[in-house]
């Protein structure tokens, strides 16, 4: 074997230096997938803050109705404030509603409806003597508050 292929087999030269750009595809895919997170998370931040404010505001028409109005102005307060956060949705035609048409809008817009909950606000707001007791007034918060919940009032 002659000396100079024995000293290429020995001592090989140096590859060439790797160059910095283009990058790897993975580094591509990386920086688009950062630039996408830092774009989207803000947004998705913003409009779950936004949403929050909304179905805040929405609960805090049940609460605004004082617990120490007599049953029948309570259960009158509570179909108006729910009647108005309704009109300003852009959802006029509920506000018409009465009686047991209007217990079957509020159970068809989200899922296991408890309709006895509801039934002070149809049937008991139109009876000369109505008694409620602070449990049926608290179920009946609860569900309202529910339906808010799920309809993102």
């Amino acid at each position: 074997m002659s000396s100079a292929l024995q000293g290429s087999l020995l001592m090989p030269g140096a590859p060439p230096p790797i160059s910095w750009w283009p990058p790897a595809p993975g580094w591509l895919l990386l920086a688009a997938l950062l630039v996408t997170l830092v774009v989207l998370v803000p947004l998705l931040l913003l409009l779950n803050r936004k949403r929050q404010r909304h179905r805040l505001k929405a609960q805090r028409i049940i609460w605004e109705v004082s617990d120490n109005l007599p049953d029948q102005d309570w259960l009158a307060a509570l179909n108006t404030q729910l009647k108005r956060h309704l009109k300003a949705r852009g959802e006029v035609a509920a506000t018409r509603l009465y009686g047991q048409a209007w217990i079957d809008y509020l159970c068809r817009h989200y899922p296991r409806p408890r309709s006895d909950l509801l039934a002070p606000l149809g049937h008991a707001l139109y009876q000369a003597e109505l008694e409620l007791s602070p449990r049926q007034r608290r179920s009946l918060q609860r569900e309202l508050l529910r339906w808010i919940r799920y309809n993102h009032a």
